[in-house]
C-alpha cells in the first residue's frame, strides 16, 4: 500500500471516531504515512490505550501496583522504573517475582503493538503470554532508576483458533541505567516470550 493510500486510510479511522496514535508517538505507522500526532506530549501505552486496567505489573488504575509505563522505540517499546525497597527478596537485591512481571508486562504489550501496527488497527489486540523464559544475569538493586526495553523477533501469522492464532516472539531486557556522571548500562535480566494473539480488542 503507498504512503498516500495509507495515509487515507488512517484518517478515515479518525473521522470514524477512532483515536488513531493516542500515545502521539512519532514511531506510530499514521505519522510514518504522513499524518501527524494530535498533540506534543507523549502518553505511555498503558495510559493511552487501556487507562482503567487494574493489572497490578502496568495497569494505570492499580492502586499500589508496580506503575510500569511503556512508550514506543524503534521496532519496541522502552519503560524506566524505580523499584521500592520493600519489593526485596533480600536486603539490597529485589524479588525475581518482580522482575519477571515486569518483563511479562513489558512484552506482552510489545506483541500487542506490534500486532496492531502490523494489522492497520487502531486499538491493540488482547494478547497473553504462552511463554517466558528468564535469565537473571546480576542481582537487580532496589531504589535505582531501571531501563526495561524491548524489541520484537518475529511475528507468526495465524488464522484459526487456539495454537493456530498469531503470535509474537519478543526480547526483554531490564538494565541497570547507565549513571548520570557517564557510564554505561548494566544488564541484569533478559527473557524471551511467546505471546498470542486472544482476542480483537484489549478492552480493559
Amino acid at each position: 500500500m503507498s504512503d498516500v493510500a495509507e495515509r487515507k486510510r488512517w484518517e478515515l479511522l479518525k473521522s470514524q471516531g477512532h483515536k488513531v496514535n493516542p500515545c502521539n508517538s512519532t514511531l506510530h505507522p499514521a505519522v510514518e504515512a504522513g499524518m501527524q500526532p494530535d498533540g506534543a506530549e507523549l502518553s505511555a501505552v498503558q495510559e493511552a490505550y487501556t487507562p482503567q486496567s487494574t493489572c497490578w505489573g502496568c495497569g494505570p488504575s492499580a492502586d499500589g501496583g508496580l506503575g510500569l509505563r511503556s512508550y514506543r522505540i524503534k521496532n519496541g517499546l522502552e519503560a524506566r522504573i524505580v523499584i521500592p525497597p520493600h519489593y526485596t527478596a533480600f536486603p539490597g537485591i529485589v524479588s525475581g517475582g518482580v522482575l519477571s512481571t515486569i518483563m511479562d508486562c513489558h512484552g506482552n504489550w510489545t506483541a500487542a503493538i506490534a500486532l496492531m501496527d502490523r494489522g492497520g488497527l487502531s486499538q491493540p489486540p488482547l494478547t497473553l503470554t504462552a511463554s517466558i523464559l528468564v535469565s537473571y544475569k546480576e542481582p537487580a538493586p532496589p531504589g535505582v532508576p531501571l531501563v526495561v526495553r524491548s524489541s520484537v523477533v518475529e511475528i507468526k501469522e495465524g488464522s484459526q483458533p487456539g495454537i493456530g492464532k498469531s503470535s509474537v516472539e519478543v526480547d526483554v531486557s531490564i538494565l541497570q541505567a547507565a549513571p548520570e556522571g557517564g557510564g554505561a548500562e548494566r544488564l541484569l535480566v533478559s527473557s524471551t516470550g511467546i505471546f498470542k494473539k486472544l482476542g480483537a480488542l484489549r478492552a480493559l
